[in-house]
């Protein structure tokens, strides 16, 4: 897997104004390409707040999660997740946060790092 594959990936296959897929790359992408469930699900807590944290771990799981694995972004085991396209270079991975911004309508600015 590589960059291109997953910038086709947020340009083709998500829709707009989605923050759950958006976020679980951007955590993973700031994270070295690894996260656990509980991680990922707090991150979108802290931000949406919309659920309890437990029905964040399910949209995790059973939603973002799901998603990634059928596209072969990510390689689950047991409730860690590991990017496939890791490791990137820095303009790659400016450019996927840029995409992931513009996706969530720039709900996740606060987590993007300054290259």
């Amino acid at each position: 897997m590589h960059y291109q594959y997953l910038k086709n990936f947020l340009t083709d296959r998500i829709r707009q104004n989605d923050r759950y897929i958006p976020a679980m790359i951007l955590y993973l992408l700031k994270n070295d390409g690894v996260g656990s469930k509980e991680d990922i699900a707090k991150l979108l807590f802290i931000f949406d707040f919309r659920y309890s944290l437990k029905e964040y771990e399910v949209i995790v799981e059973k939603f973002a999660s799901t998603l990634l694995e059928e596209y072969h972004l990510i390689e689950k085991s047991g409730s860690n997740y590991k990017l496939l396209t890791w490791p990137l270079k820095e303009d790659e991975i400016s450019d996927i946060i840029k995409r992931c911004s513009q996706i969530s309508n720039g709900f996740f600015t606060n987590l993007e790092p300054q290259y």
